[in-house]
């Protein structure tokens, strides 16, 4: 069970790129779990609620260093249209996805597809919230946390969040439910 379940995982092809996946969802699951948890008055606290905010700060800066990693390596591997191809109003690619999904079969990756889209939109929010993050702890910093702009990049890195947290649900369904439906299609091809 383990072979096959390995074998239904994304990125077969890419052991770093499936590693810097597990990690970045690991990392915006913490982000997720602590967010709630911290104060920007406990920054200077050895507190539990210190330790979180600390927590969520070096995970976040952690963050943004593989939301980086992960768009050069994107960039590298693909072009800007694979991922962005609704830039060029090029559409075509989810037209066919539709037609493919109306069938009840699950599209397969390709430029401009549904899930080269879902997957360029999700490393740009991650990296928006992370840097606007990270523009929040050195403005903090610099200026305090009672600054007009130090708050305006709060509220901004607060509003993002929300569609760091909304992908990450989606798209962690969908990759659950794309892995059942391929091991199922695995197993009647077995039988």
């Amino acid at each position: 069970m383990t072979t096959h379940l390995r074998n239904v995982l994304p990125h077969q092809d890419s052991p770093f790129f499936r590693v810097l996946h597990i990690v970045v969802a690991v990392l915006v699951m913490v982000q997720i779990i602590n967010s709630n948890l911290t104060e920007r008055e406990a920054m200077g606290q050895l507190t539990p609620t210190g330790i979180v905010t600390w927590l969520h700060i070096i995970s976040g800066f952690g963050l943004l260093l593989c939301s980086f990693l992960m768009l050069a390596w994107m960039m590298t591997r693909r072009s800007f249209r694979y991922y962005f191809s609704w830039m060029f109003m090029d559409f075509r690619g989810i037209v066919d996805d539709v037609r493919t999904l109306q069938k009840f079969r699950l599209p397969e990756a390709h430029s401009g597809g549904m899930a080269a889209i879902v997957q360029g939109l999700g490393v740009v929010s991650l990296l928006g919230t992370a840097a606007c993050g990270g523009l929040w702890f050195i403005l903090n910093t610099m200026y305090g946390p009672d600054a007009s702009l130090t708050r305006l990049v709060l509220h901004l890195h607060k509003f993002l969040t929300v569609f760091i947290e909304t992908y990450f649900w989606a798209h962690g369904a969908m990759g659950i439910l794309h892995i059942l439906m391929t091991l199922r299609v695995q197993q009647l091809r077995k039988d």
